[in-house]
């Protein structure tokens, strides 16, 4: 966890003492510290987060990324990505919410709303702040059906769930992917 450091002797005298440092609520509630103001007690938590139930927190808070992503709407979808975004695709690496979005513009974007994104949990693990997990993933288009499975790293900052990782890669070849027969609505 990254902490700022400031001196703060110029608090300290106003306050008439030495301050040693200063916990603001989003620090504690990172660490799981509940406070009990009767006893004037600061107790950290004991249990460590259930990586299952915060996907589903993490799930609830981001579906409208999935909307986003099969509507087109480009303007919210690109607030699902963290600025620093890592993605990796059979096609290549893409970095920044810049690049990964000129991607999913030219590559899949362009057929919504006929776009259909279906997605299949594995696993979830919690590393520090930062949810992992894995997938098997379906990207249905009026072009092709792909297939494929996927790892993604998400972590929550500010009340918002953002994307910091994608990495996907095709269950069959794309020659393979392109040749399956398109599903008919």
């Amino acid at each position: 966890m990254k902490l700022p450091a400031i001196d703060l002797s110029p608090i300290g005298k106003a306050c008439g003492g030495q301050i040693d440092g200063i916990l603001g609520v989003d620090l504690l509630e990172k660490m799981g510290v509940t406070i009990d103001l009767k006893r004037l007690v600061a107790s950290p938590s004991t249990e460590s987060p259930d990586a299952k139930s915060l996907y589903n927190q993490m799930e609830g808070g981001m579906h409208h990324c999935t909307e986003a992503f099969e509507s087109g709407n480009v303007s919210e979808l690109q607030e699902c990505f963290d600025p620093e975004i890592v993605f990796y695709t059979p096609q290549g690496e893409f970095q920044g919410r810049a690049q990964v979005m000129k991607y999913l513009q030219g590559r899949f974007l362009k057929f919504a709303p006929d776009l259909r994104y279906k997605m299949n949990l594995h696993d979830a693990k919690m590393f520090g702040d930062a949810l992992w997990y894995s997938y098997d993933y379906t990207i249905d288009s009026p072009q092709e059906h792909i297939a494929g499975h996927g790892m993604s790293m998400c972590r929550k900052a500010n009340g918002l769930w953002r994307i910091l990782n994608l990495h996907n890669s095709f269950v069959e070849s794309p020659a393979q992917a392109n040749s399956l027969p398109q599903k008919q609505d």
